[in-house]
């Protein structure tokens, strides 16, 4: 009997109910007239009102049980639940986009909080249409800072301490850390993996191009705790020597200009942020002047040119030294950058610390030539003055006689640094025998003096020199992949002056040796095709556009050339002394020499900008 009951009990409608579905009692099918009245209610589609309330004109009351309403407050619950997890979802890659704080570290507001908050809201957005932005608001109620008691201060200084503008202040850096959570690799737009790689790529080889000093970071977790501008320059750098690097490189190029934009008109900056700068322009061939002149001015803002005199002082203190040690950097890539471009250059020399600095801040050689002879290209050097140049030139074989062994072997760039001292040898004497000649026209070198044709032999022996060190010395070569923007800039200086050369035979005045020098500069082309890097790299454009020049020049010499007495007629096809000189080295990458050379060429990508479209 009690097996017999214990089956009733089992199969009972409320034990046949699903797991989790609560009772309810029965389901309710007919709707309050019709079941009042005890007849059968049709529901077209299941949905009332039933047949006979439209016919009748009532009001069809479908009372629905406890199961009925259940199920639909948790189908809406679900519903609703899954709409509120979208908009988390959403808020969380907004917030990340705008490198804010993540959703969660906002606190939950209670309904009166939020009343305040949109009377707040509504307040500050009526105030900020009659508010002028262009400066801040007088703190006429703020407290007065400590005044300076010395009679005597900068100018400025009196500015801010009667205005008190904030904007103009230059407060020490806010803490940057939470940056981790909110940079281009927490977003995703490169994997951490992909990140580590290539700050290892950096940290072990790259950095020590220059001397080690641009990534004092140990792991890549301190590094993007400290400056995402550093992460990004590093990363973009670091992939750009990367054979399988192109689609990163284009990823971290993008957000390093994007960083450094959006803190173009900040007042808080780091050492770290500095550095960023220095690395972007010492690599960055796109964009290397502009960050540089960026860089300059905001340690000049720093005060980095008078760590010099703390360091003096009290050398213990590592932070000043640091700072000194990058604005030599800069100091140095600003002269540099003064070369390539023909630029003046923003950093005076004759500061006490620029002097004091070992016997090659000493000489001066390029800024000495300037203040002498001008920066104008086309005003020639007065035959007196050869004599004072030829002080320049004993001035720098005595720096070579200091430095042309002195640097040690690195570890991780080899003989790079000696060698690099030897290249900057003969780039220096290549770059002041353009003095020399600029101005010259073919019908002056006709009656040149012989000190005039010794320069010439010089130069064209100095630009040779420069392309055999390249192509002998091993740690140069590795390097040619690594090494900064002003050496690769120097070294096509040095090998488009030779390709010229050819072309006219220098015009008599030394003997060029074409096709030797011609497969120099192939043998040159050669090395370049020969190193595998990001697709952005310089490499694949320098081997292009000096390819493109050879073969002009190989073409040009197999016609039938007028006398040197007609050269002056062939302005189009002969080039002109200045223009063997010119130091803008990276022109033949956006106008190809000729047309007919570069249709093999087109599908192969000239302009840096245009190809890669790294600056959107």
């Amino acid at each position: 009997m009690s097996q017999s009951n214990a089956r009733m009990e089992s199969a009972s409608p409320s034990n046949l109910r699903p797991p989790g579905l609560p009772a309810g009692g029965r389901q309710v099918k007919a709707c309050s007239a019709c079941r009042t009245t005890k007849i059968k209610c049709k529901m077209t589609n299941g949905v009332p009102p039933c047949d006979r309330c439209r016919a009748r004109g009532l009001t069809c009351q479908y009372e629905k049980n406890a199961q009925s309403i259940l199920e639909e407050t948790n189908r809406s619950q679900t519903e609703m639940s899954g709409q509120i997890s979208q908009l988390r979802t959403a808020v969380d890659v907004l917030l990340r986009m705008s490198n804010l704080p993540p959703l969660s570290s906002y606190n939950l507001s209670s309904p009166t909080s939020l009343e305040q908050d949109v009377s707040r809201t509504a307040d500050d957005d009526a105030n900020h249409e009659n508010r002028d932005e262009s400066l801040p608001l007088a703190p006429i109620l703020a407290p007065l800072a400590a005044e300076d008691e010395g009679l005597y201060s900068l100018p400025i200084n009196s500015l801010y301490e009667v205005t008190r503008f904030p904007s103009l202040r230059n407060p020490k850096p806010v803490s940057r850390s939470g940056a981790i959570a909110h940079d281009f690799i927490s977003r995703g737009l490169i994997s951490e993996p992909a990140a580590q790689q290539l700050f290892l790529r950096f940290r072990d080889r790259i950095n020590f191009f220059c001397y080690g000093i641009l990534c004092p970071h140990d792991s890549l977790e301190s590094l993007r705790k400290s400056s995402t501008a550093l992460t990004a320059a590093i990363c973009a750098v670091a992939s750009l020597h990367d054979p399988e690097g192109s689609n990163n490189c284009k990823v971290c190029h993008t957000e390093f200009l994007k960083t450094i934009s959006s803190s173009m008109f900040s007042i808080s900056h780091t050492t770290d942020d500095i550095r960023a700068l220095i690395v972007g322009a010492y690599w960055l061939g796109n964009v290397s002047y502009t960050l540089l002149g960026h860089a300059v001015r905001i340690a000049m803002r720093l005060n980095y040119h008078l760590c010099y005199f703390s360091v003096m002082k009290d050398p213990s203190q590592q932070g000043e030294v640091e700072k000194a040690r990058l604005w030599y950097t800069l100091y140095v890539m600003d002269h540099h950058s003064s070369i390539l471009y023909g630029r003046p250059a923003m950093i005076s020399p004759r500061e006490e610390p620029h002097q004091q600095w070992e016997l090659f801040i000493q000489t001066n050689g390029n800024s000495k030539v300037k203040d002498v002879f001008g920066g104008y290209s086309i005003k020639p050097v007065p035959e007196h003055c050869m004599p004072q140049l030829s002080n320049f030139f004993s001035e720098l074989d005595r720096w070579y006689m200091v430095w042309g062994n002195r640097m040690p072997r690195n570890a991780h760039v080899g003989w790079f640094p000696r060698d690099g001292a030897i290249l900057h040898y003969h780039f220096a004497r290549l770059h002041l025998c353009s003095y020399i000649f600029r101005g010259m026209s073919p019908e002056s070198l006709e009656i040149a003096s012989i000190q005039v044709k010794d320069y010439a032999a010089l130069a064209f022996t100095s630009a040779t020199a420069v392309l055999d060190i390249v192509l002998e010395r091993e740690d140069m070569r590795m390097a040619l992949v690594g090494m900064p923007v002003y050496f690769h800039g120097m070294i096509t200086f040095a090998a488009v002056f030779l390709v010229k050369a050819t072309r006219s035979d220098f015009w008599g005045l030394t003997p060029t040796h074409a096709p030797q020098t011609l497969e120099l500069v192939e043998r040159y082309i050669q090395e370049l095709r020969q190193h595998s890097a990001a697709r952005q790299h310089l490499v694949y454009h320098l081997s292009n556009g000096l390819e493109s020049m050879v073969n002009a020049s190989k073409r040009l010499l197999t016609k039938d050339l007028p006398n040197l007495n007609m050269l002056s007629s062939q302005e189009e096809a002969l080039p002109t002394m200045d223009s063997m000189f010119v130091l803008d080295t990276f022109d033949f990458l956006q106008t190809p020499t000729d047309p007919q050379d570069l249709s093999s060429l087109s599908s192969q990508e000239y302009s840096w900008d245009h190809s890669f479209d790294l600056m959107q």
